[in-house]
């Protein structure tokens, strides 16, 4: 794989894992960032090193002034190696986000478990999305609770838990309060869908 190619790749994880305003940045002049994304409201200013050895002190430096010249709340480098301990001290001074080649294989299966969600067409006939009874639950509701897929569906906790974290990544709950309880953040099947889809 090329440095190119590695780029792309990493592309297509950050969309794939829910990423929104995934762009390269033109090759040369990039200012030591490849990747420019947001995440529920975060801008990230990725550097991405295909390496034969461990990423070096330089990749932090890049990445952090890339970040800073792009404007950006995060730096993040990433590699399918790992990191020099040099680097790893740098990034924890400078607060450079590190995903070595362990955190994108993480990535790259959540984001291929998280397809098997999506919305399917078959002869251009829609079949019905596995969280369809969920999210007309939802809506009926007005709230998200590990308690109320346990009560309703006969869920394990750990399935409920694991279906509302899914929900809270696509941004269609937020996060639980003290209580366990998360608003829903939709208005309808729709708007559900396309949050699912994206």
């Amino acid at each position: 794989m090329s440095g190119e190619k590695f780029e792309d790749y990493v592309k297509e994880v950050l969309k794939k894992n829910g990423y929104k305003k995934v762009k390269l940045t033109k090759c040369s002049g990039d200012y030591g960032v490849d990747i420019l994304a947001e995440y529920k409201g975060v801008s990230y200013a990725f550097q991405c090193k295909l390496y034969a050895k461990p990423v070096g002190v330089a990749a932090i430096q890049q990445a952090f002034a890339g970040c800073e010249y792009y404007g950006c709340d995060e730096a993040v480098v990433v590699t399918n190696n790992t990191f020099t301990r040099q680097a790893v001290t740098l990034a924890m001074s400078n607060g450079v986000i590190l995903w070595d080649g362990d955190k994108l294989k993480q990535l790259r299966k959540r984001a291929n478990r998280r397809c098997l969600f999506h919305r399917y067409k078959k002869d251009e006939e829609i079949i019905t999305h596995p969280y369809d009874p969920i999210i007309e639950l939802l809506l009926s509701e007005g709230f998200a609770s590990i308690t109320l897929l346990e009560d309703k569906f006969s869920f394990s906790k750990e399935k409920a838990y694991s279906i509302l974290e899914d929900l809270e990544f696509y941004e269609l709950v937020s996060s639980e309060d003290e209580l366990g309880i998360r608003d829903i953040l939709f208005e309808d099947k729709e708007e559900a869908y396309e949050l699912l889809n994206q």
